[in-house]
């Protein structure tokens, strides 16, 4: 069912282009990375030792930062080979307590998270001698943003089911009159 024009989805999508933007310039970031090794490696001779640790901290942003755009899609795995057995309704509140189940677990790692990237702020990394609750940060970072868009589809979801209810309250209304 396409929802109509609604600040939710705007929201979502929105916020869903910027993150895909993040993502495709840290790919293209380790894209350039890697082959500056590799031609260091080979050709170059400069004997860079950076560029294997910024390979490793980039990879981590961009692989988590992808998350909250399968959030945002609905690309995460899910149960639907249960669920479409099931009547339109009880799929939709399968969907709502599902959701609401996904915000928490996010919202629950990205908490877990900032615990674990303040850890990082005492240890420093090899090569660039950064502290580590850089790299860590990446964990709270994006699972902050899956959290907030499942928390966008979970809305979605429920503009959705209250849509749908309000439907058939007419198509009831209609048959009796």
């Amino acid at each position: 069912m396409a929802l109509p024009d609604n600040m939710i989805t705007t929201t979502k999508l929105r916020l869903n282009k910027a993150n895909q933007w993040c993502v495709g310039l840290l790919t293209i970031l380790l894209i350039l990375d890697v082959w500056l090794g590799v031609l260091d490696r080979y050709i170059l001779k400069l004997q860079l030792v950076w560029v294997e640790e910024m390979a490793r901290y980039i990879m981590i942003w961009a692989i988590l930062m992808a998350v909250p755009c399968c959030t945002a899609g609905r690309e995460h795995m899910g149960l639907e080979f249960v669920t479409k057995h099931f009547p339109k309704l009880v799929q939709h509140i399968i969907k709502i307590v599902i959701g609401a189940i996904t915000c928490a677990f996010f919202c629950y790692i990205a908490y877990l998270g900032y615990a674990f990237a303040e850890k990082g702020a005492n240890q420093l990394s090899t090569v660039f001698s950064m502290p580590m609750s850089y790299a860590y940060a990446a964990v709270p970072v994006t699972f902050a943003l899956s959290g907030f868009q499942a928390l966008l589809v979970w809305l979605e979801d429920i503009y959705a089911l209250k849509l749908i209810l309000s439907q058939d309250a007419f198509y009831v209304e209609g048959d009796q009159s």
